[in-house]
């Protein structure tokens, strides 16, 4: 037989661990490691992750869930004092910002951040200011311009052990009471401000500080009233009428009813009558409650277990109205904000009760008895409304609950709006997403699709639920314009809505995937290459082995995140130019780490790692015949790197590979470089390495066929 040519130049079908060498396709390979293969025509070497900024030795906590990122329109490295002359808006909004945040534990927990120029790629740089102290192992999420962070460490806890609230931060731009500086700050504040009896001060009275009432701090205020009994036409139902109070967010998030130790006198109103000389004044002499935006009061007839009507909406910039759909009357009163005195607004008439009712204004009743949570274990944002799975809220427990909020309302959990799903189960939620209008909920073996379409929750529906699709961890879960990939025991999988979901490691076996799972992965998305990332353990101090999955192809790569000896990183975060994380180095054993490396992901790029490629057991389509191996011919350039590409070869089936040979690139364009093997065999297969960077266009074996059977 004359001598023959197979040219393999297409590795695009990625890796295959789970057939046969032998049994897999020609543009499959059965080993690699650093080998970009998912484009036809050529192989490369990926490039080790990108530096974007260090901080020396600063402790941060060892765990892999810390890394958070969100973008802002206004600066958060910059935290001046309220009123600060020298600062205005537009100090901020030129300096929008991309944050990544980093969980420092030296002198005690807590929050700071990683920052750099919206829109930009530049290095990241480490900000002190706005810090959230006391958080052990934070949760996130973003939504309108505020973070919201709570602590998962709650979970499980007794009441004996203390731990800071779930708190949130956000930018402050308000002008309240009239102040021609304004407040232009950012502001770290948990669930709305707790209403207590000092806070506020109502009676019938003519005027401000009858019955030796006193304004004795900041942000404290008092309503007067009076009856008018005479000129009869008032709409409110004859009784007396008891008062209450909220506080209300920038957020529109507001308090429950505050409930009385020792209530205000009672207002006795008999058919006709109606309130006049209705005024509110309140002490400006220093700031106050800056993440709020108002109170408001209540009322309704005593011992008849109404709803609370609204009385008076009082807003610290606009001034206050009697109903939601009232203008606002203006701030007067010689007081300055942060400075002294008080701000009031006085003679309002209230002839008939408002039709909004605290139930109506919130969409919940006013009998919750807790509108708050301690923490959980994950959240997302989906429908204009937070959901929260495996809850701790009053000091107790709930893993089989996902609570929600009302719509808009992204900090108030009233204690009615939950769902209960395979409760008592011995399984417990760890994650929470979103899927365009369905909340897909994972506990460790199952998870569930949860239909909220409806705009009520009358409307929601369990769509289906899936057994063995469970996922360990929040941090291996990530959405793609694809669906929802995640990874657990089993493989990695993605659901996209429409079908059942489906497993994406079909080609990397069993025993490759049992082998390198662990309960530290991460799952990122990169935007560029529509490629996913699984990062096998984060906490690795060494060559972490990332899995890379096109979803053009359909093919898995293997990459490496860095060099040998590489430090633990961070969980995977997503900014606009594409995916980061954060590399640090413990501290001998502490549990704790310094020097910190920001660094971009974006390993399919043509890089300089060292590549390693096993082809495929190839037979030449003549299983059990001898064939005769005269040379292997490698097309490749290295940009005159002077990268050394070695070949081995093993046959028939072998997995030892020998017979070394080298062959140093150092071109520009692409050379053929030969290698000879001269040998007889039923079949053989390649493994190349190289010490660096290097392109691959083809790879070509010359052959003859023998009249011979293998024995």
């Amino acid at each position: 037989m004359p001598k023959q040519m197979l040219t393999l130049n297409d590795f695009s079908g990625g890796l295959n661990t789970k057939s046969s060498p032998r049994d897999i396709a020609f543009n499959q390979v059965q080993s690699a490691s650093n080998a970009v293969l998912l484009n036809s025509g050529v192989v490369y070497t990926s490039v080790a992750p990108t530096s974007k900024g260090s901080i020396a030795n600063e402790e941060i906590r060892n765990f892999t869930n810390t890394a958070f990122s969100f973008n802002t329109q206004y600066d958060i490295t910059a935290n001046p004092s309220p009123g600060d002359g020298t600062y205005r808006i537009g100090d901020f909004q030129s300096s929008p910002k991309e944050v990544i945040t980093l969980h420092e534990t030296e002198g005690g927990a807590k929050i700071r951040y990683l920052s750099r120029a919206f829109g930009t790629t530049g290095d990241f740089s480490r900000t002190e200011n706005n810090q959230i102290d006391g958080i052990l192992e934070p949760v996130f999420y973003y939504i309108d311009g505020t973070l919201y962070v709570a602590d998962e460490s709650h979970l499980g806890k007794t009441t004996d052990i203390a731990f800071l609230p779930r708190t949130g931060l956000r930018f402050v731009s308000t002008n309240r009471f009239g102040d021609s500086t304004g407040t232009f700050e950012w502001v770290l504040g948990a669930a709305v401000a707790t209403t207590a009896d000092s806070k506020a001060n109502i009676q019938s009275a003519s005027s401000f500080g009858t019955n030796s009432v006193s304004l004795n701090v900041a942000g404290e205020f008092e309503m007067i009233y009076q009856i008018e009994s005479s000129s009869g036409g008032g709409g409110f139902e004859a009784g007396d009428y008891e008062w209450s109070y909220t506080y209300v967010d920038l957020s529109e998030d507001e308090s429950l009813p505050h409930v009385w130790s020792t209530a205000p006198s009672a207002a006795s109103l008999s058919t006709g009558h109606f309130f006049t000389g209705v005024g509110v004044q309140i002490n400006v002499a220093t700031s106050f409650r800056e993440k709020e935006k108002g109170f408001r009061i209540y009322t309704r007839r005593k011992d008849k277990n109404e709803r609370w009507s609204l009385f008076l909406d009082v807003d610290y910039e606009r001034g206050v109205r009697k109903n939601l759909f009232d203008d606002y009357s203006s701030w007067g009163g010689s007081g300055v904000y942060r400075t002294s005195g008080t701000k009031e607004v006085t003679s309002l008439v209230i002839e008939s009760p408002a039709l909004d009712t605290y139930d109506s204004i919130n969409g919940y009743s006013h009998t919750e008895e807790s509108i708050d949570v301690d923490g959980y274990k994950s959240a997302c944002v989906a429908q204009r409304r937070v959901w929260i799975c495996n809850v701790c809220k009053e000091d107790k427990t709930f893993d089989d609950r996902i609570y929600y909020t009302p719509v808009n309302r992204f900090n108030t959990f009233p204690d009615s709006y939950f769902l209960d799903i395979g409760i008592n189960d011995g399984d417990s939620f760890v994650a929470v997403e979103s899927l365009g209008n369905r909340i897909i909920a994972f506990k460790q073996s199952k998870i569930y699709v949860i239909n909220v379409s409806s705009s009520s929750d009358a409307g929601w529906y369990l769509e289906a639920e899936y057994d063995g699709h469970g996922c360990t961890k929040k941090e291996a879960l990530c959405k793609t314009p694809f669906g929802l990939c995640w990874a657990n025991e089993e493989g990695v999988f993605i659901f996209d809505g429409t079908s059942i979901p489906k497993e994406l490691t079909e080609n990397i076996s069993d025993d490759t995937w049992s082998t390198d799972f662990t309960s530290n992965m991460s799952l990122a998305f990169d935007q560029k290459y529509k490629q996913l990332y699984v990062a096998v353990d984060l906490l690795e101090n060494g060559d972490n082995k990332i899995y890379v999955y096109d979803f053009a192809k359909q093919a898995w790569s293997i990459v490496t995140r860095s060099v040998a000896d590489s430090p633990a990183q961070s969980n995977f975060v997503h900014l606009p130019d594409g995916i980061y994380a954060y590399e640090f180095e413990e501290d001998s054993g502490t549990g704790t780490a310094e020097n910190i490396t920001v660094k971009k992901y974006s390993l399919l790029d043509i890089g300089g790692k060292n590549l390693t490629l096993q082809t495929k057991d190839i037979d030449f389509n003549a299983p059990g015949k001898i064939k005769k191996i005269y040379k292997v011919y490698v097309t490749a350039r290295d940009a005159t790197a002077g990268t050394v590409l070695t070949m081995k070869y093993a046959t028939d089936g072998s997995t030892s590979f020998g017979n070394s040979a080298n062959a140093t690139i150092n071109s520009n364009q692409y050379e053929v470089n030969a290698f000879t093997v001269d040998a007889d065999c039923e079949s053989i297969a390649l493994e190349f390495t190289s010490d660096g960077k290097i392109e691959i266009s083809d790879i070509t074996i010359e052959y003859r066929a023998k009249y011979k059977r293998a024995s």
